[in-house]
């Protein structure tokens, strides 16, 4: 029997392992067929590995910025201390953690460790050189996948084809039947979603909904409103003193968020006002996410858009953040 020259073998591996980047969208997301339900076109594709991109790369300067806040302030580099005077009025402002400018965070921090580690969490998932870490999951376009099943409904994926309300009874009003088939695999399984209704566009034809991760089947899909932003590299170029972080969101900012529902499993936390009362709304966008910081940390340390915010804004670092507009 004849084996490879172990330098071959270890070119092999390499080149496997290599083969893809961490800023890739493929393999980690695997896309619906061309024409099938759920695909995206081949537009809406370049936008979301491209977007893909630049949510890593954020992600990656927030894990950085939190470590640089573990130190004390620079004392005589002017840039670096600004910077870092930014990046701790924002971990303030969205997670309600304070930094000693003489001592910084240090390393036992549990607060800010918290954070940390989530982001990290965001990346180990999509991490190719640890295989062993990462999983897979959908990207899906739009929610024509989705179709209502009634309780009266036969269940087809119940072999004894029973009415879905028979076959499993813990689902009351009927759930969406998510269908979706790849090149490489076929997804069916039942969704249940919260105040779900019969119609044909549970989720995208909400006004407020740019994307939604279901995370029973481990699926971010994105409505048609998600796309057409600019880059993130863009945004940056076109903030000027006083606009709003809210008006400078982009796609990324959306992976970021999903990323907290289908990574770190959050659930979108309730807002409450500037008094600290509950307000039946979700905890999205600066106002909403810096009360919540400020009311309840430890909510806020469970919040997808805290964490989508602070990687933007960190982004943004040719601007200070700390109360939700740019400030030179």
């Amino acid at each position: 029997m004849y084996l490879l020259p172990i330098s071959i073998i270890l070119s092999l591996l390499n080149y496997t392992v290599s083969a893809y980047k961490l800023g890739d969208m493929k393999p980690a997301y695997v896309l619906a067929g061309s024409g099938a339900p759920g695909s995206c076109n081949s537009n809406q594709v370049e936008e979301l590995q491209n977007s893909f991109r630049e949510a890593v790369t954020a992600t990656q300067q927030a894990i950085l910025a939190i470590e640089n806040l573990k130190k004390s302030a620079p004392l005589f580099n002017r840039d670096r201390r600004r910077t870092w005077k930014r990046q701790a009025q924002l971990l303030k402002a969205l997670f309600n953690v304070d930094v000693d400018k003489s001592k910084g965070l240090g390393s036992d921090n549990q607060d800010a460790n918290v954070v940390q580690a989530a982001f990290q969490k965001m990346i180990n998932d999509i991490d190719y050189q640890r295989p062993e870490v990462g999983r897979r999951n959908w990207v899906l376009c739009g929610d024509d996948w989705l179709h209502w099943t009634a309780p009266t409904d036969i269940d087809v994926l119940d072999d004894e084809k029973r009415p879905l309300a028979v076959a499993k009874p813990d689902i009351q009003r009927g759930a969406f039947l998510g269908k979706v088939i790849t090149p490489m695999a076929r997804l069916e399984k039942y969704i249940v979603i919260s105040n779900a209704s019969p119609g044909p566009n549970p989720m995208c034809t909400r006004l407020s909904v740019e994307a939604g991760t279901l995370d029973k089947v481990r699926a971010i899909t994105f409505c048609d409103r998600a796309f057409g932003k600019d880059s993130l590299q863009k945004a940056k170029g076109s903030i000027s003193t006083g606009d709003a972080l809210d008006s400078k969101l982009t796609m990324a900012h959306l992976w970021v968020h999903e990323w907290g529902h289908l990574v770190n499993e959050y659930q979108d936390e309730e807002a409450v006002d500037g008094s600290g009362n509950l307000i039946q709304a979700p905890a999205n966008g600066w106002t909403r996410t810096a009360n919540l910081a400020r009311w309840d940390p430890e909510r806020a340390a469970k919040a997808p858009d805290n964490y989508a915010l602070f990687a933007t804004a960190v982004y943004f670092d040719n601007y200070g953040w700390g109360s939700g507009a740019a400030e030179k």
